[in-house]
């Protein structure tokens, strides 16, 4: 009866991930990059500022308009001139036919179409760093969505060994009792074990399905994908603070856009000056008119033609208006400066913090490494012993947990270490790069 749980449970095990679709890493963070939702929105954002970085928003280029209109109208009217003559008509028709083209172009508003245009530049690399932004996070949380079912699969194989020498320990103590050398008592315990054992691994396949729609649903594709990953963790050794905050301090994408954020406020402060300038403008135009009327002075009345221009514009005073503006933005610019400087503190604060649980992580993993060997070596003593009736189930059944637990550790702060590895990594933004 216990042989076929287990065998239910492996077989269990063996439907979620079996597929002959080998996931790696890399294949993994190129799907996302693809499909992710966030980043295809991301993407349309960055589409959207590259349409509007153009001469033509920044105001450059010159306007031209049509316009043309025909009205009519029918009235009566009686017209009586100092000559004694009378003009009497009913129901007279009046037609009016015109249309011009018109073009108009600003080349001079004090400099403010190209501080309009290096707006409309940053704006867009501002989307761009956002986008940049999105997709770290993005294969951020693919690392650990990833690493984090390679932990729980390497898991269910050390679950797996714990089941099946529980399973043979249920059947030595069934034989012990049946040929008389044994006792009740010792086959309960290992029944309870195993079913111990039993609930824990169905918590842990629970787990690993969970893990596998999470990943599927972060690289944008249907969650019911099944596929293979690989069943080793990889660590990134030499790891240096130094070059890692000198990267930081470089590289940081949240960093730069703070920056960036600084310089559009002093394009802002740019453009309000501007308006201290005149504006100077050239028009230039062809107008046509076609009049007829049954009533008045003129029967018919045409004309055509060209006009030209020039006009300046100039505020001389606005209720001190612009002064103010210019006041609020040196302060809005102020106070990006110091959120930079805020940034860049927590920044730094955050890999110092990443950095020294690193060390700590890298230390506990050699420990645990030893650790899992001794673990090891003790399990097998204690098999052969309880194998032949020198150790109690109860002292085999610690021996195991011990066994567990080792390379439950071990499995977690290799995670641990790869979870902080990316994070550092992305700090120096050098995840993309990676």
């Amino acid at each position: 009866m216990k042989i076929k749980l287990i065998g239910l449970l492996m077989l269990l095990s063996a439907g979620l991930l079996h597929s002959q679709n080998h996931l790696s890493i890399d294949e993994a963070i190129r799907t996302g990059l693809e499909s992710n939702f966030g980043i295809r929105l991301e993407k349309k954002q960055v589409d959207i500022a590259k349409n509007n970085n153009s001469i033509g928003n920044a105001g450059m280029l010159p306007k031209l308009g049509l316009t043309a209109s025909q009205s009519n109208s029918v009235n009566d009217s009686r017209q009586v001139f100092l000559t004694g003559q009378v003009n009497d008509k009913s129901g007279a028709t009046s037609n009016l036919l015109s249309g011009g083209v018109q073009l108009n172009w600003t080349i001079f508003d004090g400099m403010k179409m190209f501080v309009r245009r290096n707006q409309l530049q940053n704006i867009e690399d501002v989307a761009n760093m956002e986008l940049l932004l999105t997709v770290e996070n993005t294969i951020s949380q693919i690392h650990q969505q990833y690493y984090t079912l390679v932990q729980r699969l390497n898991q269910q194989k050390v679950i797996e060994k714990t089941l099946a020498l529980g399973n043979e320990r249920l059947q030595l103590a069934n034989d012990k009792l049946t040929f008389g050398s044994g006792s009740r008592l010792e086959v309960l315990q290992a029944l309870v074990d195993l079913h111990s054992d039993s609930a824990a691994y169905l918590n842990l396949l629970d787990q690993i399905n969970q893990g596998i729609i999470g990943l599927n649903t972060l690289l944008g594709r249907p969650v019911s994908t099944v596929f293979t990953v690989d069943d080793q963790i990889s660590l990134t050794n030499g790891l240096r603070l130094d070059s890692l905050e000198s990267l930081m301090l470089q590289r940081n994408t949240q960093l730069r856009l703070g920056q960036k954020n600084e310089d559009l406020a002093r394009l802002a402060l740019r453009e309000i000056r501007s308006t201290m300038f005149p504006e100077v403008g050239l028009n230039l135009g062809f107008n046509a008119l076609n009049q007829q009327s049954q009533s008045g002075f003129l029967a018919e009345n045409r004309t055509k033609g060209i006009s030209y221009g020039v006009t300046a514009t100039m505020n001389l005073f606005n209720g001190f208006n612009t002064r103010r503006e210019q006041r609020n933005m040196q302060l809005q610019i102020e106070s990006s400066h110091l959120r930079t400087d805020e940034l860049k503190n927590e920044l730094t604060a955050a890999l110092h913090a990443a950095f020294r649980s690193y060390e700590f992580k890298s230390q506990l993993r050699v420990m645990e490494n030893q650790n899992l060997l001794s673990a090891s070596e003790n399990l097998r003593i204690a098999t052969e012993r309880y194998t032949i009736g020198d150790l109690s189930g109860i002292e085999f059944r610690e021996a195991q947990r011990n066994y567990l637990e080792a390379e439950t550790r071990l499995l977690t702060v290799v995670l641990e270490l790869k979870i902080l590895e990316t994070q550092l990594l992305q700090l120096a933004g050098s995840l993309t790069n990676s």
